[in-house]
């Protein structure tokens, strides 16, 4: 199935498109070909860019054509091109633009390679007049070459240390230092133009940005004719990527071709080992394996419901996952912060896509990721490039992120739901040992040492959940510490409370005692200190002491005296919070800081409607009464769905100093919108649930909304969706779109179907998911022939190549087809 997105572009509307492989190189462009190419923060083949940039195209990717003597750019940056005709087309994963007026059409397809570190761009120029033109062609794209902290750290001086060199076909740059004021290092990579062209002969460089612009500016050079020869060196200035062809006629109807490229090269610069790509069958044979590779990984995903559109969106929803885990939270335009590490949440997240495509490597970075535990259920909070590296703090700063004990549960549940291996909570792994205690708020004496303890995974979990569990504050609810998942809640520390979390805690409690119940041993071995977290009483802070000296002594806990004592810290919490935070048909929230509700009579926060379903923790009645409220104060269709909250004054930190609508105050977040649409199915709440998931979707399929493809961030108050790709919500939607829409229910290796789907999720009476299951690619296809809306509906067959099959599978051998009728 294609999924290409093809639109006609009359105004600048702030698309860009990740384009990037394996090998770590990632590229932003816009269909302006405004953008970054990187390897990481400190390696920056083109100017760092951020929102605002994608307005000006001083440093974009440009080609020049002096058409009968005047200047025209394929960037489209001259006032005379204003008005030409922009056809925008985006594939897996590449971009096509033809640029047209009356006197030219100037088509560029760009892609990074999937083998080598370079972006590569095939040039298409046709005369569209009934007259020969003369034209002249210059590349023409500045090369930065460096960290972007440098951006305005040290421009200039940083420029000192260019070492440009022109080639047979190329710009090379190469600076001698990578330049920090915390420390210098020889520098080893080049980043490179490169251009050829079996159309034209090149008459010359112009390597360095000064030359280039001669007393103009990038939109109007005045330095073409100032030609360097292939074969020089110049050092000390900014560089200029730009390579001139010799003029040549072009006759009415004809096309010329040149091929260009931007690469890094972390070794040794040779621009032969280029050459593939910078030319017509090379260009192509590369462009097809890039697609096709993209291609076979969203086959292992794919939906058909409700509509082509709503289907081929969710092809591109089912792309974002992998772009998450390739650029984090940075390297696009609005992700303009952090160094491109992964937060603790991220791992997470990021593997619940990967166990739906049954990627082998799961297991693995499920157990390299629990090594980031602390002995106290603390965590670390930046992940590093290699498996199981983790680093204690971002940016210098050491902060305590209260969900954070949450997110490994539900990823290894989803895991072992699918593959019931139980056997992996009985795996060893080491903690993290780095000089923080107390949940970060001491520092350990240097002279102790790492004992080199390794315990369970299950111990991992139930340390993580218990200390949380019982590091509440003065309401009896988790504190909230430096914030939540919305890190914006930051200025709460002191007497702040997450009751949204508590309900999470709780829950994942709920979750261990079932699996423990179900591992197939009658003791379990922890570390001494855990054992006081599994009595109602327990004094964390006692805790803290005990394990700031840990000694590595364990005990062992029978099962059945393991999940009594479960039972007895769960069933009393689950009654608190139900009698004491449900009030004005919702659960409160928040405390902030001064000790006091977030939420007035008339005010709701999203996430403790979302929190509460998804943890099971309200009752059915509570369920309906908070869909009721829940869509009465925070939805708006028009823009789509549900804010993040009602519209607050107080100072529990960054967030809610935010324009409201904007962002983490009030916006429509994609992010909890879905996860509360995932508690609202919990519940069978199924219409206001699928309300609440196909708003989002339907708004971002708008023209209006600004969003290229699958799901943003967020959307304003306008509707406009901000933040693409790199959201955590795309991972949730499939999750969803699986679990609950489709009905695959795993309970550790047992599927059971228990479809949601509605009247309107049919096409033509079908609806179909084709995922990985057991191992194994299949499709599941319900055959709805009587158009019942759901809950008229049940399975009256199931078949697997033609036989019939009973609603319970362990494993699969076909495709299963599911039949639908209506309720006698």
């Amino acid at each position: 199935m294609s999924i290409k997105k093809n639109i006609r572009i009359n105004c600048n509307q702030g698309y860009y498109f990740p384009l990037f492989n394996r090998l770590g190189l990632r590229s932003a462009i816009t269909p302006y070909l405004q953008g970054d190419l990187k390897l990481d923060q400190h390696h920056y083949a083109l100017s760092p860019i951020s929102e605002l940039d994608l307005y000006h195209l001083s440093t974009s990717r440009n080609v020049i054509f002096h058409i009968d003597g005047k200047p025209y750019h394929l960037n489209g940056s001259r006032i005379e091109q204003q008005d030409d005709n922009l056809i925008y087309n985006v594939d897996l994963l590449y971009q096509n633009i033809k640029r047209v007026n009356f006197l030219y059409q100037m088509e560029v397809t760009s892609f990074v390679a999937d083998d080598a570190l370079i972006e590569c761009h095939e040039v298409i120029y046709t005369n569209k007049t009934d007259k020969v033109q003369k034209v002249k062609a210059t590349v023409a794209i500045p090369l930065y070459g460096r960290s972007a902290d440098n951006i305005r750290d040290h421009r200039h001086v940083t420029s000192l240390l260019n070492r440009i060199m022109t080639h047979e076909f190329s710009v090379e740059l190469k600076p001698t230092l990578l330049f920090n004021e915390k420390g210098h290092f020889e520098n080893h990579t080049s980043y490179a133009v490169l251009a050829m062209s079996s159309d034209m002969t090149i008459s010359g460089f112009i390597p360095t940005v000064e030359d280039y612009i001669n007393g103009g500016s990038f939109e109007y050079p005045k330095g073409f004719d100032h030609l360097t020869e292939k074969h020089q060196e110049i050092d000390g200035y900014e560089c200029m990527g730009a390579i001139q062809f010799e003029e040549i006629s072009v006759c009415p109807n004809e096309s010329i071709k040149l091929y260009m490229g931007i690469a890094i090269e972390p070794q040794s610069f040779d621009e032969n080992k280029y050459q593939t790509y910078l030319n017509e069958e090379g260009f192509h044979k590369a462009l097809e394996t890039v697609n096709l590779k993209f291609k076979k990984y969203l086959d292992l995903f794919e939906f058909n419901i409700e509509n082509q559109v709503t289907t081929t969106q969710l092809k591109w929803i089912a792309l974002q996952p992998l772009l998450r885990r390739y650029y984090g939270n940075s390297f696009l335009p609005h992700h303009d912060y952090g160094h491109g590490g992964k937060g603790w949440r991220d791992i997470w997240q990021d593997l619940l896509g990967m166990i739906m495509t049954g990627d082998p490597q799961v297991l693995a970075l499920l157990f390299d990721n629990f090594a980031g535990v602390r002995i106290d259920g603390s965590n670390a909070t930046i992940i590093g490039d290699k498996p199981g590296e983790f680093i204690a703090d971002r940016n210098s700063i050491t902060r305590i992120w209260s969900d954070h004990g949450v997110w490994p549960l539900i990823t290894v549940k989803m895991y072992l739901d699918e593959t019931n291996d139980l056997d992996f909570l009985l795996r060893k792994q080491s903690y993290f040992f780095d000089q923080f205690t107390h949940y970060t708020h001491q520092v350990r004496n240097d002279k102790e040492k790492n004992t080199g303890y390794k315990g369970t995974i299950l111990e991992h979990l139930l340390l993580q959940n218990l200390v949380a569990f019982h590091h509440r504050g003065l309401h009896g609810y988790v504190k909230l510490e430096d914030a939540d998942w919305n890190d914006g809640l930051d200025m709460a520390k002191a007497k702040g409370e997450t009751i949204a979390f508590t309900h999470m805690y709780v829950n994942n409690l709920r979750i261990i005692k079932e699996l423990i119940t179900a591992i197939p041993v009658n003791e379990f071995e922890f570390f001494s200190a855990i054992n006081q977290l599994l009595e109602l009483d327990a004094n964390i802070e006692v805790f803290f002491d005990e394990v700031s000296k840990f000694d590595a002594k364990t005990i062992k806990v029978a099962k059945t005296t393991l999940i009594k004592k479960l039972e007895d810290l769960i069933q009393p919490m689950i009654s608190f919070i139900q009698a004491n935070a449900f009030n004005y048909d919702r659960y409160e929230a928040y405390y902030n800081e001064q000790g006091e509700l977030l939420d007035q009579q008339n005010t709701v926060n999203l996430t403790g409607q979302a929190m509460a379903l998804l943890s099971n923790i309200a009752t059915k009645e509570q369920a309906k009464m908070i869909s009721i409220k829940t869509k009465d104060v925070l939805f708006d269709e028009k823009i789509g769905g549900y804010h993040l909250n009602s519209k607050y004054q107080s100072l529990m930190g960054r967030a809610f100093q935010f324009a409201y609508n904007h962002k983490e105050n009030g916006a429509i977040f994609s992010h909890m919108a879905v996860m509360y649409a995932y508690g609202l199915y919990q519940y069978d709440l199924v219409d206001k649930a699928r309300e609440a998931v196909f708003s989002l979707l339907h708004q971002a399929q708008k023209e209006t909304s600004g969003v290229l493809v699958g799901i943003p961030e967020y959307f304003t108050e306008k509707g406009i969706g901000k933040y693409n790709y790199l959201t955590g919500s795309a991972s949730w939607i499939l999750k969803l779109m699986r679990t609950e829409i489709f009905g695959l229910n795993f309970n550790l290796g047992t599927l059971i179907l228990k479809p949601k789907l509605t009247k309107s999720d049919f096409i033509n009476g079908k609806a179909s998911i084709q995922t990985v299951v057991f191992g194994k690619l299949i499709k599941i296809i319900y055959y709805n022939k009587k158009q019942l809306e759901y809950g008229n509906y049940h399975i009256i067959d199931i078949e697997v190549n033609h036989e019939h099959h009973e609603n319970k599978f362990n494993e699969v051998q076909g495709d299963i087809e599911v039949f639908l009728d209506e309720i006698i």
